[in-house]
């Protein structure tokens, strides 16, 4: 199965009843599922609506829905509070009669005190149209994440296939260090002029190889990369796992790279840890 990518953007937009509702969705990396919705402060209700929305199409990421809706072409429908415009009217004549003015209270007076407020859209005739333009706008930014998606799987796949033959060269280079740290042994008590007991130089190399001794690292460099395909082979959710994974074959590869006698399993131990970190990097964007 594909992977998806947990960036994107969609849009939608629906009319019904004189009502038209524009939603935008846009998604970004997070750990988990956020989701927010802005533009329905007044109507927490659908608010909560969209959320549960979002919450049953996704399953990681920052969502962040923006949403517009209009009624009858008015993005800010207005209407005449008559009992407010009274009381303002009885008011301002009251101040007119207190200060001696004579000044009739005039329209323009009664709209900055705010006569005209803003007509509240009637939930449910508005859920209709800004369900379906979510809907849309859902929609395109799975597609979006899943073509996003198949550029990081092709990505991935390249990293993971460049990863295998580096820990098949580490395991044949670590089966040669017991060797390298023989041969080191006795050079430097050649150089020295030191004539050193057999036993316990066998002995003394013995313990040397055991402590750079990196088969388990390798053991489980192995089993990672194969749980690495595994996952990429799979379904659902597989970001976090992805990731983690690629840390721990950093890891390990660190592990190799500190016990390593020889320069060149030292740098295919680095060269292992570059890949894996590019893995991670990558896997940041997985859903």
């Amino acid at each position: 199965m594909t992977l998806h990518s947990m960036t994107g953007y969609g849009r939608g937009t629906a009319e019904e009843g004189g009502y038209t509702a524009q939603a935008e969705l846009r998604s970004v990396n997070h750990r988990f599922l956020e989701v927010r919705v802005r533009g329905l402060a007044n109507l927490p209700q659908l608010a909560l609506r969209c959320e549960r929305m979002m919450r049953e199409h996704f399953s990681r990421g920052a969502l962040e829905l923006t949403v517009r809706w209009q009624k009858d072409g008015e993005a800010r429908p207005k209407r005449l509070n008559f009992a407010a415009a009274r009381r303002y009217s009885q008011g301002l004549k009251a101040l007119s009669g207190v200060l001696g003015t004579g000044e009739p209270p005039r329209i323009e007076h009664l709209i900055r005190l705010g006569v005209f407020e803003e007509e509240e859209p009637e939930a449910e005739c508005l859920w209709s149209p800004l369900a379906a333009a979510v809907e849309e706008a859902g929609r395109e930014l799975a597609e979006a994440r899943q073509a996003e998606g198949r550029r990081l799987e092709a990505a991935l796949t390249r990293e993971l296939d460049a990863l295998s033959p580096l820990v098949q060269q580490a395991a044949q280079l670590a089966g040669d260090e017991k060797g390298i740290v023989a041969q080191r042994m006795r050079e430097r008590l050649q150089h020295i002029d030191v004539q050193a007991d057999p036993g316990r130089l066998e002995m003394e190399i013995a313990m040397l190889a055991e402590r750079g001794d990196v088969q388990e690292e390798m053991d489980r460099l192995n089993s990672h990369v194969q749980r690495l395909r595994e996952v990429m082979n799979g379904d659902g959710a597989r970001g976090r796992e992805l990731e983690f994974l690629a840390q721990e074959v950093a890891r390990e590869a660190g592990t190799v790279g500190a016990k390593a006698r020889g320069r060149s399993l030292a740098r295919v131990a680095l060269d292992l840890r570059v890949v894996a970190e590019r893995i991670r990097e990558q896997s940041r964007n997985v859903e």
